[in-house]
């Protein structure tokens, strides 16, 4: 017998069985005020400057607590000098591409930072870093 045969005589058994009245209950979620801040690091293994920013990318949840999300995207576009990166995804790299022709960025390089899908060439300095936090925190949250 097929997994659809299976599937598919499954979905007929539950549709054919009553199941009890059971009072119906809501879901509700609200998000806070202010948006989180999503901040993303393409970086490579492959790249001598990437430490350090890892290191950054690291801290940030125990600088800014929950109102701040770092995602670490590991791209694949330096594993032909020879240092293939095991968590590299070319789907990183993509979005990468993606997020410097929004920006009308001259180049992609590691380690690259976006806040908030806005590239910050500057991500190192404290005070434009914080900035940019603000900037974002001052809209509104969109969920």
């Amino acid at each position: 017998m097929s997994i659809r045969c299976l599937f598919g005589t499954a979905c007929a058994w539950l549709a054919a069985t009553p199941v009890p009245a059971a009072p119906l209950s809501t879901c509700e979620t609200r998000s806070g005020s202010t948006p989180v801040v999503i901040v993303e690091l393409y970086t490579s293994q492959g790249c001598s400057s990437c430490p350090p920013a890892d290191r950054w990318l690291g801290g940030l949840r125990q600088r800014f607590g929950a109102s701040v999300l770092p995602l670490s995207m590991h791209v694949a576009y330096w594993d032909y000098i020879g240092w293939k990166d095991p968590f590299a995804r070319r789907e990183f790299g993509a979005r990468q591409r993606e997020l410097t022709r929004a920006n009308a960025s001259p180049s992609v390089h590691t380690p690259g930072v976006f806040v908030q899908g806005r590239e910050l060439p500057d991500w190192s300095v404290t005070v434009r870093f914080e900035a940019r936090l603000a900037e974002v925190a001052r809209q509104p949250a969109a969920a």
